[in-house]
């Protein structure tokens, strides 16, 4: 009698009550053999051979209903070096929830989550680069102009639903320190609007107190549209005032190149010396067209970087051009292979004495998403 009445009771209770999270294991696998001519500890600029991982990452997500329409929602991304080194990733590439990982709930009202998330041009943006290629060296895909784009850690970021094609959002990162007056944080914000097949997004990321400096604040925004279908036209546009080391990423270089062994001044620009105080602008600008056959898209990029001004003075020959072709091929729903080369043409002389410094890839790969 006992076992009956028990047996009725868990009956009775609400299935939510046995409710569990949907969890989803996905990730992606895209190794690359290259051959590359690059910067950094490669003074005679000779070409080489590259096995390399280009942005394989895993990672585990999840929703629970909570009711009336409110959702739990979760995720954990980690960097997958495919390669067997830390290329991908840096030096979080070995670490579990180096990518977006964040918990939050999601309703009809939009989605707010806390974690380490990215800004608005990371998730939301880079439109005018769909190479499969090397981000993390940049040369054949668009990963000069994104190199500002990443991860916020502490963060928080709202989401709105879309709202007749437009989307908005908003991100605050503190680093959790307060030394004196010194308050620093990041905080963003972006939009997007799409109507049948034309687009257009734009993000403004800020950087309070950037560099350990009081009163010198960081920025950058990009601008992205076009028409996207079988044929995609699409270009952006982007500046950035940087400081300090923030301005060149430690590399001495106005793009953030590796200098190897020429990291005494700033690429474009030898005898300028940059320091935490100094000031950095930078203008560019995209165009990628590209035309699906098929299982094949050919597609091609142009980038122009404008020479950057330092302190408000402009530097000659610190300028830059890009150009990238190739096409990916779809083999199955989630596999695709790729080719690509993509060439740089610095308008300085820093390496090559003379002539134009200029870096190469040309990449063959694959790509599998699970």
């Amino acid at each position: 009698m006992k076992k009956t009445v028990l047996v009725l009771a868990i009956a009775a209770l609400p299935m939510t009550a046995f409710a569990q999270s949907e969890v989803t294991l996905y990730g992606k696998l895209n190794l690359a053999a290259n051959a590359a001519k690059m910067f950094g500890n490669n003074p005679d600029m000779k070409t080489t051979a590259r096995i390399d991982d280009n942005g394989s990452r895993f990672g585990i997500r999840g929703t629970e209903a909570l009711g009336n329409g409110l959702n739990a929602i979760f995720q954990i991304e980690s960097w997958l070096s495919g390669d067997g080194t830390t290329l991908n990733g840096g030096s979080r590439a070995n670490q579990l929830g180096g990518r977006d990982t964040f918990l939050g709930l999601q309703g009809g009202w939009g989605k707010v989550r806390l974690g380490r998330l990215s800004t608005y041009q990371n998730s939301d943006m880079e439109t005018m680069t769909p190479w499969s290629g090397q981000l993390v060296l940049g040369i054949d895909s668009i990963g000069i102009m994104t190199r500002f784009d990443g991860r916020l850690n502490n963060a928080i970021r709202y989401d709105s639903p879309n709202l007749a094609g437009l989307d908005l959002m908003l991100i605050y990162s503190t680093d959790e320190e307060r030394i004196g007056n010194k308050n620093r944080f990041v905080w963003g914000v972006g939009a997007g609007y799409t109507r049948n097949n034309f687009f257009v997004k734009t993000g403004y990321t800020q950087y309070q107190k950037q560099n350990g400096n009081s009163d010198k604040d960081g920025n950058y925004w990009r601008i992205e549209g076009g028409y996207d279908s079988t044929l995609s036209i699409i270009g952006a546009y982007q500046e950035s005032t940087q400081y300090g080391a923030s301005a060149t990423g430690g590399t001495n270089s106005i793009w953030m190149r590796p200098t190897g062994n020429y990291s005494s001044g700033v690429l474009g620009a030898s005898t300028v010396a940059f320091g935490g105080n100094d000031k950095m602008k930078t203008q560019e600008a995209a165009i990628t067209a590209s035309y699906q056959l098929g299982s094949l898209t050919p597609r091609a990029s142009f980038v122009w970087g404008a020479d950057a001004k330092v302190n408000g003075k402009k530097l000659s020959d610190s300028g830059y051009k890009q150009f990238i072709i190739g096409a990916d091929y779809v083999l199955s729903k989630r596999t695709t292979a790729y080719a690509a080369f993509g060439y740089i043409c610095y308008d300085s002389d820093k390496y090559t004495d003379g002539r134009h410094d200029n870096e190469s890839m040309l990449s063959i790969g694959l790509t599998h998403s699970f």
